[in-house]
């Protein structure tokens, strides 16, 4: 007598979810990273375009901003507390900053300065490691932008003003 097979064994099952549970703990760790790279990539795009009006309103007013609000520029997304998508933006009149928000706190990642600094030209501060709250998560940003002015955690790039 013949049987006539049809369907998975319970092995042949198990082999398909095992290959599947270990593609999947490889992939999610990439596509995490990835998530994270682009939205460190947008925050310095934000901050750019908040620096440059920034740096227009300081020039026409004399005066540096002190909130979002108020700037020839404007993001759908940002809130009442100047955040937009995971990073917060703060004002100094020397330098205006984008912070990766956690919950209650914040992480500082990247400053541009106005020319009135120590350099007297624009420049953007790219903290490294332990500095951006424990991790290197944007060392690639900081690698990314070419020479620095100096050599320490807090690495200094001049930018075109």
């Amino acid at each position: 007598m013949q049987r006539n097979k049809q369907g998975f064994t319970l092995i042949e099952l198990l082999a398909v979810v095992l290959i599947i549970g270990i593609m999947t703990s490889i992939a999610l760790p990439q596509y995490r990273r990835s998530i994270e790279r682009a939205e460190a990539t947008d925050a310095m795009v934000s901050l750019r375009s908040i620096y440059d009006s920034a740096k227009r309103q300081k020039a026409a007013t004399s005066v540096a901003p002190t909130r979002l609000k108020g700037l020839d520029v404007s993001f759908f997304d940002a809130d009442v507390n100047d955040c937009i998508g995971k990073f917060c933006y703060t004002f100094d009149p020397a330098y205006v900053q984008a912070q990766r928000a956690v919950g209650n706190n914040r992480y500082y990642a990247f400053r541009f300065y106005y020319g009135d600094n120590t350099y007297g030209r624009d420049t953007m501060t790219c903290v490294k490691g332990p500095a951006a709250g424990g991790e290197a998560k944007y060392d690639w940003i900081c690698e990314a932008l070419g020479e620095p002015l100096n050599g320490d955690s807090t690495t200094e790039y001049e930018i075109d003003g």
